[in-house]
């Protein structure tokens, strides 16, 4: 019974998935982006993006 509700969950989340990408077409996907050199500095942007993303910057009001 544990395998038939294993193989059951992987077939909708598999069929799931399927859906998904082909609703979203293959010419909208995200293009990749450029590889920088991972000793170079980082910029102001860059350095306020990743602030953001990790959460650190939550309670300010520059970031509402």
């Amino acid at each position: 019974m544990l395998i038939f509700i294993l193989i059951a969950t992987a077939i909708i989340v598999g069929g799931s998935v399927l859906v998904g990408t082909m609703l979203n077409g293959a010419n909208q996907r995200r293009p990749r982006r450029e590889r920088r050199d991972p000793g170079a500095p980082l910029s102001r942007d860059e350095k306020m993006n990743m602030l953001k993303a990790s959460g650190a910057l939550k309670h300010r009001k520059s970031n509402r």
